[in-house]
């Protein structure tokens, strides 16, 4: 019995050596071949740009760098200085926003090629270009409640003051809209239907007066109980908040020649974004040989 529980000696001991040896080769195996080369360039404060405008990184730190196959310029551009197929990553860590949503945000990376000026930047050669669109919904309050209006006689109003959450949403000037359970078929006839005006206006912080009104010259109307929704919406040009939103951009092979430049651009579309100086900021550029 004891036999039958012990595997065989010689094939197994064979296997677990090749095992371990095949692991122990690939820990000690060379980590990045001698005919390539790394390098990982970062900033030493945030960037900023003005809304709408394409602004060059300037990035100003070398990270890490293996090689002279590039060097880092004044100005953050980056000169090639051994032909080769290389392979680019851009990665920003934009800051959070309170009060703001993210909107658009863009980043790309361009080759600027031996000889070419600077400007325009638009000739440069788009080696890639990551858009990231954001979304600027209103923010939206909601309250709901029973409310049975009195019947409206011709000409006459019934109102009721509503406190629509979460708190903080809306102010006066904000647009809301009301709804009635008892609005309906059911409860109303044709003419009343069509002749029932439901007004909703935010008066005060978080609070929305729902009025309903009566315009026949002839003629109640009577609504009855029933349930009333209100939706109240933030009207302001941009809003929300985010946290730190990372963005990674990472470019096909492509061959570079000896004087070629290539550099980072941002974008956005919201005043006072910032760019941060953060380890995951930054542009690395492998040549893969």
């Amino acid at each position: 019995m004891d036999s039958l529980l012990r595997p065989p000696a010689g094939p197994r001991r064979r296997f677990l050596f090749g095992g371990a040896a095949a692991l122990a080769l690939g820990l000690s195996g060379p980590a990045w071949p001698a005919d390539r080369s790394r390098a990982r360039f970062r900033l030493s404060e945030d960037f900023a740009v003005p809304a709408y405008t394409f602004g060059l990184v300037p990035w100003n730190v070398t990270a890490f760098q293996s090689g002279a196959d590039v060097a880092l310029q004044p100005g953050g551009k980056v000169l090639i200085q051994a032909s080769g197929l290389y392979e680019l990553a851009f990665s920003c860590d934009w800051d959070a926003k309170s009060g703001n949503d993210i909107d658009l945000r863009k980043i790309g990376i361009r080759r600027q090629a031996a000889g070419q000026p600077d400007e325009p930047m638009d000739r440069h050669e788009r080696l890639g270009f990551l858009d990231l669109p954001g979304s600027d919904p209103p923010a939206i309050a909601r309250a709901q409640a029973d409310w049975a209006p009195p019947p409206l006689g011709p000409g006459e109003f019934a109102s009721l003051d509503v406190v629509v959450a979460p708190a903080g949403t809306v102010q006066p000037g904000d647009p809301a809209q009301a709804s009635h359970s008892a609005i309906s078929r059911a409860r109303l006839d044709d003419v009343s239907l069509s002749a029932l005006v439901v007004q909703a206006k935010v008066i005060a912080p978080d609070t929305v007066r729902v009025t309903l009104y009566n315009p026949r010259p002839a003629g109640s109307i009577a609504l009855g109980a029933g349930t009333l929704r209100v939706v109240a919406m933030s009207g302001v040009r941009t809003r929300g908040s985010n946290g730190d939103a990372w963005m990674l951009l990472h470019t096909a092979s492509t061959q570079l020649e000896p004087g070629d430049r290539v550099y980072g651009l941002i974008e956005h579309k919201v005043e006072g974004t910032l760019l941060q100086a953060t380890r995951s900021t930054y542009l690395q550029i492998d040549r893969l040989g």
